[in-house]
């Protein structure tokens, strides 16, 4: 009995202990989303969850919304949208109604742990938010260019619609914190994202991120490329005669050459020939080793590109998708990042758009025949056109009686990833007198390059060419045609 008595005792101060420790452990509340975008007057209910608490209660509201009611028996909240801007639901004390309705903002969860600790969580809530869907356009990017809006794409297929296992979404890295905000996975397999106003409340916030598609064990399985620009393609398309062009290159965020921090945003993503996924470009809009432009993840760390050999192992296409952040080197100027695949087989060059296309829906790689008859606008006898090029690093060109101006971004090299903004030596009679930068360097989907450049010492001889080789590692700027 005395043995019964102890083992009672034992058990009691294990059961003691374990109660203790519970109450001090870190105390969690969570919403089981991110975001909740609403018309006046709809309902609905949001999913709560917590460890080690003890008590549930709303904090805060935007002004002229209601007090949402909290469950905690199926934990859930019940949250009521105003009414209507005019007439405003719940006008009692705890509405923190003021008169004035926010049309957005956050609703604050509260818990208080065990132990007295008092924790939030945060959902952020929208009235009457514009609703992008692009769920039924597969495709490996997506222009983005409607401000304050909600913005879904399909997460379980990738660009050619094949389905994919997508367990969870992440931003893998975009250009600016708080670019992609509110991603998340919904349960219909579609992914939803917000995109906020500029500063100035009229334009889109301008950017370029990736979004990435996880199986259950955190592996990459597919990303795609958003491109957040006032930019409507189609209104501004190039009628090149056979060819409609894009009027600027993918990611491309300005089209303008007032300053350097425009003509900065007027350079597009760089892309290895064959690959779905971009890399970024420089910092600075004349570095002749430029250093890559800041990148960050969905929790504001520093994302950074990784100089990764390509081998049998890493010049694959799996790899490549599984791994956007490696630009995968060689040290062939003539070689090709693709290890034992052709391009004809997993890259562009198809005769119908390919699932490793950058382009967004509609639209595909173009050919080198759609520059075929292109040439320089820009007056090059005059005087001043070193000064001229120097201040935009760029031509207008010219085709079918249509002008457009390129911008000459350079190209990250095949060796090293570093972007070189200088003319390719095995083009030049005088290396130090024609390697001035910018060049602008363009993939066509055969894998040659489309190019211009300036030359300093007789600016006539500036020249434009669409059929050159270079190694299929360098990343360059990439122009979509219509399908």
């Amino acid at each position: 009995m005395k043995y019964l008595k102890l083992i009672c005792v034992l058990l009691f101060s294990a059961l003691a202990l374990v109660a203790c420790s519970d109450k001090d452990k870190d105390g969690e509340v969570r919403w089981d989303r991110k975001s909740l975008f609403m018309n006046y007057g709809e309902t609905a209910v949001v999913g709560i969850g917590g460890n080690n608490i003890a008590t549930f209660s709303i904090s805060s509201v935007p002004d002229g919304w209601a007090t949402p009611e909290i469950n905690t028996r199926t934990m859930s909240v019940t949250i009521v949208a105003p009414a209507s801007a005019d007439d405003v639901a719940n006008e009692d004390a705890d509405s923190n109604n003021d008169g004035q309705v926010d049309f957005s903002g956050t609703i604050q969860l509260k818990g208080v742990t065990h132990g007295n600790e008092v924790v939030y969580s945060s959902l952020f809530v929208s009235l009457e938010t514009p609703e992008i869907d692009f769920s039924k356009q597969p495709a490996n990017s997506y222009i983005a260019n409607t401000p304050a809006a909600l913005y879904r794409i399909n997460a379980s297929v990738k660009g050619d619609g094949s389905a994919i296992p997508t367990a969870s979404v992440a931003v893998v890295w975009q250009t600016s914190t708080n670019l992609v905000k509110y991603l998340q996975l919904e349960n219909d397999g579609t992914a939803t994202f917000y995109l906020a106003k500029d500063t100035d409340e009229e334009y889109i916030k301008r950017g370029n991120a990736l979004i990435g598609a996880y199986d259950a064990d955190k592996n990459l399985l597919w990303s795609w490329h958003i491109w957040a620009a006032d930019y409507d393609a189609e209104a501004e398309a190039l009628n090149y005669g056979k060819y409609t062009v894009m009027s600027r290159a993918l990611g491309q965020l300005q089209n303008d050459t007032e300053d350097k921090a425009s003509i900065l945003e007027s350079y597009g993503m760089y892309y290895q020939a064959g690959r779905k996924d971009p890399f970024a470009g420089p910092s600075t809009y004349n570095a002749s080793k430029g250093v890559t432009a800041s990148l960050y993840d969905g929790e504001s760390n520093v994302v950074t590109i990784e100089a990764i050999e390509a081998d049998s192992e890493t010049g694959t296409y799996a790899y490549a998708t599984a791994h956007p952040t490696h630009f995968l080197t060689v040290s062939d100027k003539n070689g090709s990042w693709d290890k034992g695949l052709t391009q004809e087989a997993k890259g562009w060059n198809t005769p119908k758009k390919s699932v490793n296309d950058p382009c967004p829906y509609g639209w595909r790689v173009a050919p080198a025949a759609a520059f075929d008859g292109a040439v320089i606008a820009d007056d090059l006898t005059i005087s001043d056109a070193a000064s001229k090029y120097a201040e935009q690093y760029g031509w207008t060109l010219e085709k079918n009686g249509v002008q457009s101006f390129y911008f000459a971004g350079g190209r990250r090299v095949y060796a090293d990833a570093l972007i070189q903004n200088v003319f390719d030596e095995s083009l030049t009679r005088n290396v130090a007198m024609e390697a001035q930068p910018w060049v602008g360097y363009n993939w066509t989907a055969e894998g040659k390059t489309f190019a211009f450049w300036f030359s300093k010492e007789n600016p006539t001889q500036s020249g434009l060419r669409n059929d050159l080789s270079f190694s299929k590692a360098n990343g360059m700027m990439v122009r979509c045609v219509k399908e």
